[in-house]
């Protein structure tokens, strides 16, 4: 299984995720898919660390229907259904989805493919709950109003949409900016601010219920984010990750 390579969206030039990229023509092949569901499976500190907070903001609860907005390999909507709830995982790849159940295999959990930005067949006010997990950074700002809109209309009257995404302020996003000690995935194209992922959500109808920056799994590293992300405006640099939970 984890052999299988794993493609966001497909194009022409099949460059693999170190390839060249130009926006939404990417591709992940086998290290993309290796180190995601890889690390899923092997419950790594940045697993840890990221599985930590989706249960602090989705708080899946056993009968909840949650959907899962761009689930990839599926990690996100099996750990939420694990909890009991029943989960729908969506992506627009076939492949991400083919994979996804390929590795899980739950009664309460199922894939499809679809567009966050275009829900076809997802019924309004159908969900209590939607999670987008590492997701809108490998969107545009065009794609994220319209994935906020369908998370409004499917979620039920009171549902909440949680939202995970890397802090492009934080100081190792600036090193990968300028691939210095660090590489920057390409196809973080779409890197958002916390105003611009909260504001988004407001524009839409949510009230945001929760919004955080979260510090990182590097050890050592993270004991300084642990006292610096609280110094008001200076701390913006040392959240690691932006976690959002709005409400409708």
């Amino acid at each position: 299984m984890l052999k299988e390579a794993f493609c966001i969206r497909e194009s022409e030039d099949k460059v693999g995720w170190r390839g060249k990229f130009k926006e939404g023509e990417f591709e992940y092949s086998q290290p993309f898919f290796d180190d995601m569901l890889g690390a899923y499976i092997r419950n790594d500190p940045w697993t840890r660390l990221r599985l930590g907070h989706i249960k602090r903001l989705v708080q899946p609860k056993r009968g909840e229907s949650i959907i899962d907005l761009g689930c990839a390999a599926g990690a996100i909507s099996h750990f939420c259904s694990t909890f009991g709830a029943n989960v729908l995982g969506v992506d627009l790849s076939k492949r991400a989805i083919d994979v996804a159940k390929k590795a899980f295999t739950q009664k309460n959990l199922s894939f499809a493919v679809k567009s966050v930005s275009k829900l076809s067949g997802v019924r309004d006010n159908s969900f209590d709950k939607a999670v987008s997990a590492d997701l809108v950074e490998h969107i545009s700002q065009e794609d994220y109003e319209k994935m906020c809109a369908e998370a409004f209309r499917v979620l039920k009257k009171g549902g909440t949409v949680s939202i995970y995404t890397p802090n492009p302020l934080h100081l190792i996003e600036k090193l990968k900016k300028y691939n210095f000690i660090l590489k920057q995935n390409p196809s973080h194209f779409g890197l958002k601010t916390m105003a611009e992922i909260t504001g988004t959500l407001e524009r839409h109808g949510f009230k945001i219920e929760l919004a955080y920056l979260a510090r990182s799994h590097f050890l050592v590293w993270n004991l300084l984010e642990a006292i610096l992300i609280h110094i008001p405006w200076f701390g913006q640099f040392f959240g690691y990750r932006i976690c959002v939970r709005a409400r409708k």
